[in-house]
Order: C-alpha cells, then structure tokens, then sequence
C-alpha cells in the first residue's frame, strides 16, 4: 500500500503511462551531468574537472556510488572507475535529498518536460536560488566530515547567495525606477548599470559641487537658456511641396550627401547606389516635379549628417546645437509626411525611409529613450512584409515563366534593408539592456551578397557571383555581421536574461567563440573599409566587456577569474582605442551613432575604483590588472576629447562629460591622495569650461551678460589651472595651485543640487541619479 501510494505521489499528473518507469542511475559527476557533457568517471575527481581546474568540486551521487560497489562482479566493468582496488581515493558524494528532489521534479514536471508557468517567474528564480543555497551548505556540511576542512571552491565569497527576494533585487545589474505606472527599466547592458556599482564615484561627483561653487550655477544657466526651437513646434506641414521647400541648396546637398555616402552607407546599407545617384540628378533637375519620397529621402541623409558638417562653426540653442535642431526639423516632417501615406501602396522607398529616419535619430541623439521601442516597431513592420523569408518562395508558387514577382534587384535589396533593421534592432535591445526580438524567429532570406552596387541594376534576371570576403565592397560589413549574428543575439539575451549568474565554462566558451570571430575579421587595405572594420570589431568587444563583467571583480574568491579580469579591462581600452582609429582621423560618425565610449570609461572605473591606493603610486593594486600594464588615464583623455567633439557636433553629452571628468579625477586621486581636493576642483573646473563655451555660443541669445552677472564664475581663473584654454578641457597644462586651497564651498549645497540636470539618459537630478 505504501509502495504504491509512493509511486503516487511522485508520478506526474500531467503522465498517462499506467506506471513511472524507474529512474536510471546517472554515473557521471554532477558538473557533467548538469553541463550534459560526457564524464569518464575518475575519483576522485573527473579528467574534464581536473583540466577545468576545479577538481575539488567534482562530486557524485551517493546512489550511483552504491549502486557501483555493491553490483556482481560481472557489470562491474561498466563501472570500474569508482573501484578503490587501486589506490584510488573514494569519490566525494552528495547525499540524497529526497525533499528538495521533488520539490525540483514538481517544478520540472516528469521527464524534464516542463510544466505551464504558474507563477511568476521571478518568484520561480528565488526559489531555485535558495534550493542551490541549501544544497551548497549540505554539501560544505559533508565535506567537513569526510576530510575535516572546506573545499577551497566555496570560500565566503561564494556564499553569500541571497537568501530573499530584496537581496536578490539589490544584486542584479539593472536600473528599474519611477513610481505608479510612470516606471523605467534598463537592463543589465544598459552602460548606466555600473553607476550602483560605484560609490566613490558618486562622492566624488558630490565633492566636485562643493569645491567649486561656479559648477552648479553655469549648470542652471544653461538649463534656462532652453528655448522653443523649430524641432519642437506642434504642427509641421505634410504636403509634398513642404518636403521640397526644406531642401538647402543643391551645393550644401552634395556635400552632405556623399558624406553620407561615403561613411554610413558603408555600413548600414539602404540604398543601390547608381540608381540613387541616376534619380539625384534627375531631381535637381527638375525639382519642383520631383517625387516626394525621394525628398523625404534625401532629407533624411542630409539630417543624418548635418551636424558633423557645421561642427566646426556650431551655434547652440540652450543645449543642443542649431544643426541638430535643424535636423530635428527635417526629421519630424519627414515623420509626418510618412505617418500621412496610406499602407496600401508599399513600396522600397518606404523602408528606406523608414530606416534613415531611424539612423537620423540616433545620429543626432533624438529620443534615445524611445530608441528600442522604435526599433522594434521598425522591426514589426520588416516582418509583417516578409523581408525575413527567402522572397523566391514566392516566385516558385505565384510566379511564371516569364515574369517574376520579385526579382533578383529586388531580393538583394530586402536582404540589405532586412540586415540593415534587424542590426540596429539587435544594437538598440543592447543599449537598452533588453533581450533581442529575434531570438526564436526563423529566417531564411540569406545574408547580402559581398557585391558592389555597380555589379548589378534593377533590371538584372540574375546576380553575378558574391566576391571573396578579402575583397571590400560597401556590403562587406553586413555579409560578414551575419556570420556572428546568432552568437552575437543569443549572448545579448544571455547577458540581459532574467536567469541567474553564467557559470564561468560557459563565459570561456563564449569568449573563445568571441575571439575566433574577431580573428576572422579581415584586415581591408583599402582606406574605405576602415568604417567596416572598426564597427565589426565594436560590436563584438561590447559582448566580450558585459560578458566578463560578473567576474572581473571576482578575484578574491579564485584566481581562475584573473582572466575575466583582464579581459574586461583589456575590452574596454581596445573600445576607447577603436573609436580613437577613426576620430584621429576627423570620423566621427560612429562616436555619435553609439554610445560604447562612455561606457567603456565606465567599465575602467569598474576595474579601478574597487583597489585602495597604491604606495608606488601605480593603478591598481589588483594583481591582475597589473598584469595587462596599460595606465588608463590616456584612453580616459582620448575618451574626454572625443565626448567633448560629440558635444560640438550635437550639443547634447554634458551630462557624459561630467561623469568622464569624474572618473579621470577620482583615478588621479588614487594615484595622489594628498591631491585629492584639487583634483576635484580640476574636474569641476573642466565641466564648467565645456559649460561656458556653450554659453558663449548661444546663437540669438546673449551670453556675455549673463556670465558676467554670475555669482563667482570662474572667469578669471588660475592660469596654471585652465590649462592650454583651448575649451576641451585637456588640462595638459594644469598641476597643483596654491590658489585652490578648497575654502570655497557652495552656499546652501542641499538646494544648489535641484538645478543640476545631471543626466538625458533618465532625466535625474544628482541625488536621484545615484538612489537607484
């Protein structure tokens, strides 16, 4: 009776078998087992945990071991390894837990097929997290018996598993702020995420406000100078003849368009360029007859590069410069004009629109909070169309003989446009800390075709053969983006995942997969392909820097996680060396259309705000790092110049500037501590610089008098302190003065924080920026 109300009890309500059948012994070890991988069942310990370098984990069910010893003599062969006939020391074991077993077969359902969810699955992850807990303290328990003393896997480091759901939250690498509905999340990606990780530098910042009482008023000054510019009126015209009147004259066009050409279109691709160029000459020729979806077009690549054009001579509008409110014009009716077009009509010119108005935004850092609902709404609409299929299924069922449906112009060009949105979908999931869209989906159009555009026209009935992957074409980036596109869309879903903590093969792994793809890149002679090149490797040293991120702190615990230490640092300084390639070179282009640099100067205060000051003045103490034998305070300088550069062109990265100023100060301050009140003030003194250049440049406002009128603004400040005053804030020129002697603090310093607008990114004044 108690036999069959056992086999009751454990058999799953969901099976309609008569009877369970009984459960195999597994023999492996249970790290093989749980990696599913083949175990040759050494003791005591595997040959697979012994070249892990973690034998002292490598354990085995008790049952399999008695079920072992205890076989005849004949089946004993099968399970030879653990014999102790030899001299071989005894297997370590795990007892059974018959409790928690089934309380992990109910979750799982019978047979490992798992059950419909009914609860929360955030509430499913700590529970699962205190089982683990739980398993971990019994097998410590056990071990302490067997051999007297901790296995030197599980120190106190790894012990410290939350055991409720708060401590989970305060854990997980993530922003989730707001109240009511009026929330905002950012995932583990998002480059924000690091800032709870960073206490001194919060203090830091702190003191910068108290040791230089200009900071916070220029700050407020420029937040008031805000005016109503021509991006954000109310109504725009949607007639097509609005479209051409925006048009600037066809010498500034030129200049815009093949600057677009030249950079963006390498990359990103939405057009076939000879037949872009045969329309662009047809409709300055006759303009007024032109179609208005080509003008929606090309105002949509001049927007795109626009700023970059009049960086040299910007005038600002409060924050943000007068390009940039230009090319939010152009953009917001090119929004309207498209919104007003029926749907009925599709055709490739629509996509193009629709991408390069995408592109225009983030080139001019329109919306960044809206950019990953935006992209997935681009994304719906790519897949609604089909551009994720092979477009010859519809010439094999609906096509004839003599004419096809879609022809192979036109399948070239959805795989570029279906490529071009599902990057920059994939891209905005991961700025965003999201998992990707297209994790699951099937698709079977094919990568784009590594062929220059003047290998094929809109009338070819056959494309020519795809050139070797050496050889450059404007396709060459994204032919060979596909190549790691599944690896680079399951890690963005791994790294934003709602699961706990990658074991640390699994991190090896991908990073191994990681290198062989950056290995592959090929490296172009031509000049051209240097866009190409510099943004394959951006994409995946992003993966490689949040890949490492939860161990590179984690040294103290094992010395196996050197390597994601070093890994981590290396990936950050090899982003900032990337971005450095091209903007020495006056392209700035991907320094304005992504983010990576601020967040690799994030990820070097990471690695160095955690070790203490170093007697002989080095950075850092960690033994680790020091190993790499690079001083990050060069690539946080490139990083300020480039951030400063991007401010020029756009007006908007004050915000970045501040934190990137704080970051070089606070590392300076381990180097010298008993500098560590004129570094701040040297950090504040740069921010406030950037600050009044802009105020100097308001165009239609005179800034003069209003700095003039400021309480305490460092107008005349030390020479030696101010540096070369060449506005960037370099600072090559600046060291100790005797005239900051940091008596100067700032009046009321609670109130002198609400005019600080510290961050676009989520609109926070400074104390609500750090309280996440």
């Amino acid at each position: 009776m108690s036999s069959n109300g056992t086999a009751q009890e454990e058999r799953s309500p969901h099976d309609d078998s008569p009877a369970s059948k009984k459960r195999r012994i597994a023999f492996s070890c249970l790290d093989c087992r749980r990696r599913k991988l083949k175990c040759d069942r050494l003791s005591p310990s595997c040959s697979r945990c012994q070249k892990g370098g973690h034998p002292e984990s490598c354990t085995y069910d008790s049952e399999a071991v008695e079920s072992a010893t205890t076989q005849p003599s004949g089946e004993r062969h099968r399970t030879h390894d653990f014999s102790t006939a030899n001299g071989h020391e005894a297997p370590r074991t795990v007892p059974r837990l018959p409790s928690v077993a089934r309380s992990f077969a109910a979750d799982e359902g019978q047979e490992g097929h798992p059950r419909p969810h009914s609860e929360d699955t955030t509430a499913r992850l700590y529970a699962q997290e205190e089982r683990i807990r739980q398993l971990e303290y019994r097998i410590i328990g056990l071990e302490r018996t067997t051999h007297g003393a901790r296995s030197p896997e599980l120190t106190q480091a790894e012990l410290k598993i939350p055991s409720n759901p708060r401590a989970a939250v305060d854990k997980e690498a993530m922003i989730f702020r707001g109240k009511h509905f009026k929330t905002q999340f950012y995932g583990a990606s998002h480059h924000t995420s690091y800032l709870s990780h960073l206490p001194e530098l919060r203090q830091f910042m702190k003191d910068m406000i108290v040791q230089h009482q200009g900071l916070a008023p220029v700050q407020r000054e420029l937040h008031n100078t805000k005016i109503k510019g021509p991006g954000q009126e109310d109504s725009l015209p949607t007639n097509d003849k609005a479209l051409i009147s925006l048009l600037p004259p066809k010498r500034i066009a030129d200049q815009l368009v093949q600057v677009y050409v030249d950079n963006l279109e390498s990359t990103y691709r939405v057009l076939h360029l000879p037949s872009f160029w045969e329309e662009y000459s047809n409709f300055w020729n006759a303009l007024q007859e032109g179609r208005p979806a080509f003008a929606a077009l090309l105002l949509l690549m001049l927007a795109s590069t626009y700023c970059v054009k009049e960086r040299d001579s910007s005038m600002f509008r409060g924050d943000s410069s007068v390009g940039r409110e230009t090319a939010i014009m152009w953009i917001r009716t090119c929004d309207s004009w498209l919104q007003s077009q029926s749907q009925k009509h599709t055709n490739m010119a629509i996509f193009q629109i629709h991408c390069l108005s995408f592109i225009a935004k983030q080139m001019n850092s329109i919306k960044r909070k809206r950019t990953w609902t935006s992209a997935g709404t681009l994304m719906r609409l790519a897949l609604s169309s089909g551009l994720h299929r092979d477009a010859h299924i519809i010439n094999l069922r609906h096509a004839t003989p003599s004419s096809k449906r879609v022809s192979a112009f036109d399948q070239e060009m959805r795989r570029r446009i279906w490529a071009t949105i599902s990057e920059l979908e994939l891209q905005a999931a991961f700025d965003r800390g999201m998992p990707a869209m297209l994790r699951d989906l099937v698709e079977d159009c094919g990568s784009p075709l590594n062929l220059d555009d003047k290998e094929f026209h809109s009338s070819a009935e056959q494309l020519p053969g795809p050139r070797p992957v050496s050889q450059y074409t404007r396709s060459s980036f994204l032919h060979l983006s596909r190549s790691s596109w599944s690896l680079r869309l399951e890690l963005v879903s791994v790294i934003n995942g709602p699961h706990v903590q990658q074991a640390y093969e699994d991190v090896l792994l991908y990073d191994k997969k990681i290198m062989q793809h950056l290995d592959e890149i090929p490296n172009w002679s031509d000049q051209a392909g240097l866009v190409s090149r510099v943004l394959l490797q951006l994409q995946l040293q992003v993966l490689l820097l949040f890949l490492h991120r939860p161990y590179a702190r984690e040294e103290a615990r094992s010395s196996r996680y050197d390597y994601s230490a070093i890994m981590h640092l290396r990936s950050a300084l090899n982003i900032l060396d990337l971005h450095h390639q091209l903007t020495s070179t006056g392209n700035n282009f991907l320094c304005l259309f992504r983010n990576d640099v601020f967040g690799a100067a994030l990820s070097i205060c990471y690695n160095y705000s955690s070790s203490e000051p170093n007697p002989d003045r080095n950075l850092p103490a960690r033994t680790s790092i020091k190993q790499l034998g690079s001083d990050p305070l060069p690539y946080l300088e490139k990083a300020l110049i480039m951030t400063g550069d991007k401010i020029m062109c756009v007006g908007v990265g004050l915000q970045e500037y501040y934190c990137l100023c704080a970051i070089i100060g606070l590392l300076k301050k381990k180097q010298s501590p008993e500098h560590s009140r004129y570094e701040e003030q040297k950090a504040a003194y740069r921010v406030t610089q950037m600050t009044q250049k802009i105020l100097s440049l308001q165009d239609n406002y005179s800034a003069a008098a209003t700095l003039a009128s400021l309480p305490h603004m460092p107008i005349s400040a030390p020479t030696s302190l101010l540096g070369n005053g060449n506005g960037n804030g370099d600072g090559n020129g600046i060291g100790p003065s005797e005239h900051m002697d940091g008596t100067d603090m700032l009046e009321d310093f609670g109130q002198g924080l609400d005019g600080l607008d510290l961050t676009d990114m989520a609109g926070w004044d400074l104390e609500t920026f750090w309280n996440f």
